[in-house]
């Protein structure tokens, strides 16, 4: 009895939790999605070529990090979105 309700329990958690992270979006009050590529790409690009030089001394976390605050330095930063959108956005 106690097991299933473990798993119970652990699956309604995972599914929360999947749920939340699918709740966040770069934004730019200037750029498209497109640029946020372009951006990203570069920021990957630059960060890869100072770890290059010093391999020893950083890892993943710090790779994500860094990237994350280039992006944040370009202006770029992440807003909540509506799990579910039912409302459909205007064609351009």
């Amino acid at each position: 009895m106690k097991n299933k309700i473990f798993k119970f329990l652990f699956l309604v958690v995972a599914i929360s939790m999947i749920s939340m992270s699918c709740t966040h979006k770069p934004y730019h009050p200037t750029k498209s999605e497109r640029e946020w590529a372009i951006d990203h790409e570069a920021c990957e690009v630059w960060v890869r070529e100072g770890i290059r030089d010093e391999p020893d001394t950083y890892d993943n976390f710090d790779e994500m990090r860094l990237i994350h605050q280039c992006m944040k330095d370009k202006g770029w930063q992440w807003e909540r979105t509506d799990l579910f959108n039912f409302k459909k956005a205007p064609a351009e």
